[in-house]
């Protein structure tokens, strides 16, 4: 079967005796409000005003065909489809009397089969509650309420919320411009058309979703794979039981403030151990197809992996307060991920080499190409419970291979560490070890966290009498004249003379500045060469410790 591209009037789509749709049970909720609404009735009305006698086109909607439930899937073009069914019963609902036998026929049809009353037009598997509530307060016929407080009082019910709001837009603009229903019901049905493309496969369908809809977000990867394994479930209670652990999985990563995407895509770095080549749900799909197991045994082993995320992105230790600061999230909670699912022996250790492998190379400014084979060797050599010291081996060969480490300490010893992406979180690891604490506060690199230059950029003459230009050019960049300030601390530092600067760090306005590597000036009586060099030393010691440990 190939792809068919055909322009359709809602007639044809929703009339026609032989045309059933449903939204798939991996589709996002309805979610048009009011603003949408009232531009598709103004646009609408507006076509029918100007041009009555050309077509009014209302965008694509791409389908396709469901054998197994003799139904057209809907992969594109659910909000503008159920939205015109809702309209639908509107305008049945409020002018059927004002009707002719044409415009009614066309109404009815379009929301339910012709010879079979039960038979909707329209249905959802998205939920349960969805198509219940589409059914019991929209299809069967509105009540209309009077309230003012429309998104309020029918806030649980989207497909009634939204009747109410195409009732007073139909309502006003019929008045305003003094249409008749019935003609516009008829210009509704033959002249408004749609690009009604119809697909042999839902990945083909994917395809073209994702080239059309620019305006949007591409319909989810997860979307597809929960309803592939959904779909491999032959009974409505493992279905239902499959429905509940996904949604359990979703909201508890949700409470912890994570998404589904981020901890699926670890999952399947877990599970693939090497570099994906295709879609999320489709590398997934391919890996479990080869493990023989139900998606019910699935379901259950995604659940128990989302608990290992969620606890490996909660760790309140300084080694994984410095990962996140890394850009390449996924290759670190990968790691992590497997080995606290697999309960790896040496996690603590591992953490420790990750970060001093990952800071190494993120100083030394190298791309991604070169930790991710490296990163994905490691999740093996943790399934397969290597020892510590193969891991370490692994990455020590990949620095060696590329001189990391030459040029992370020609980075850190360099004079233009301020600008760098790294400059704050690195300042930031020296923070936390820095501290007795196993577990320190985690601290958000944001627009309150701000890098201070201890001699200042712009300088006074006091300090022109310290530094010569040659020293100036040298150390004011560096990371020894670096220190941290919440925003209020360095306002109040501004570019004073260092004494006047530590009286600001140390207890202006009572305020004790709470950063260890600015605390460590208060026992400074000057600040020149001699001292820069003295704080390199010690800020250098600590990024050794824990850096340099290959």
């Amino acid at each position: 079967m190939k792809i068919e591209a055909e322009i359709e009037n809602v007639k044809n789509i929703l009339v026609a005796d032989e045309k059933f749709y449903q939204v798939p049970d991996y589709q996002r909720p309805y979610s048009w409000d009011k603003d949408n609404l009232s531009d598709l009735i103004d646009d609408l009305m507006s076509s029918f005003t100007d041009n009555k006698n050309d077509n009014y086109f209302c965008g694509s909607l791409v389908l396709v065909n469901n054998e197994s439930d003799n139904r057209l899937d809907i992969i594109d073009g659910q909000q503008r489809t159920t939205t015109f069914t809702i309209l639908a019963c509107v305008i049945r609902d409020l002018y059927f009397s004002d009707l002719e036998p044409k415009a009614k026929k066309y109404i009815n049809n379009s929301i339910q089969d012709e010879f079979e009353d039960k038979k909707r037009k329209l249905k959802f598997l998205t939920n349960d509650s969805y198509q219940i509530d589409f059914e019991e307060t929209v299809l069967k016929g509105i009540t209309f309420s009077e309230t003012k407080h429309i998104e309020k009082e029918f806030s649980a019910n989207k497909y009634l919320q939204n009747a109410h709001f195409l009732k007073n837009f139909l309502e006003e603009k019929l008045d305003e411009l003094n249409i008749d229903i019935n003609e516009f019901t008829i210009w509704f049905y033959e002249n408004v058309v749609l690009t009604v493309i119809t697909c042999p496969s839902q990945d083909s369908a994917i395809q073209i979703f994702n080239v059309l809809n620019d305006r949007g977000m591409p319909l989810s990867s997860i979307d597809i794979l929960k309803s592939s394994l959904m779909q491999k479930l032959e009974n409505k209670e493992d279905r239902n039981a499959f429905k509940v652990k996904w949604e359990n999985v979703d909201s508890n990563l949700k409470f912890n403030d994570f998404d589904l995407d981020g901890m699926l895509n670890t999952y399947l770095y877990y599970k693939l151990a090497a570099n994906p080549k295709n879609r999320l749900d489709k590398e997934l799909l391919n890996v479990l197809a080869k493990e023989d197991k139900t998606s019910l045994e699935i379901i259950k082993e995604i659940s128990e992996f989302s608990i290992s995320y969620i606890e490996t992105l909660n760790s309140g230790d300084k080694y994984t307060h410095c990962l996140k600061y890394l850009k390449h999230k996924i290759y670190w909670t990968s790691i992590l991920s497997t080995a606290k699912y697999t309960r790896y022996k040496h996690i603590k250790r591992l953490k420790h080499s990750l970060v001093a492998y990952y800071y190494q190379n993120w100083i030394a400014g190298a791309t991604v190409a070169r930790i991710k084979q490296t990163s994905l060797n490691i999740i093996k050599l943790i399934k397969n419970e290597a020892p510590i010291e193969d891991i370490n081996k692994e990455l020590k060969l990949n620095l060696k291979r590329y001189s990391t480490k030459k040029t992370f300490e020609e980075e850190v010893y360099g004079r233009y560490v301020y600008g760098r992406k790294w400059d704050r979180a690195l300042l930031l690891l020296v923070e936390y070890f820095s501290s007795d604490l196993d577990n320190p506060t985690y601290i958000p690199i944001n627009n309150k966290l701000h890098l201070e230059h201890i001699l200042p950029q712009t300088l006074t003459d006091e300090w022109k009498e310290i530094f010569n230009e040659k020293e100036i050019e040298s150390w004011t960049h560096s990371l020894a004249n670096l220190t941290l300030l919440s925003m209020r601390k360095n306002i109040q530092a501004k570019n004073n003379i260092f004494k006047d600067k530590v009286a600001a760090y140390k207890n202006k306005d009572n305020v004790i500045s709470s950063f260890l590597v600015t605390q460590y000036l208060f026992g400074c009586t000057k600040w020149d060469v001699e001292e820069l060099k003295a704080r390199e030393d010690v800020l250098m010691e600590k990024v050794y410790e824990v850096v340099d440990i290959f």
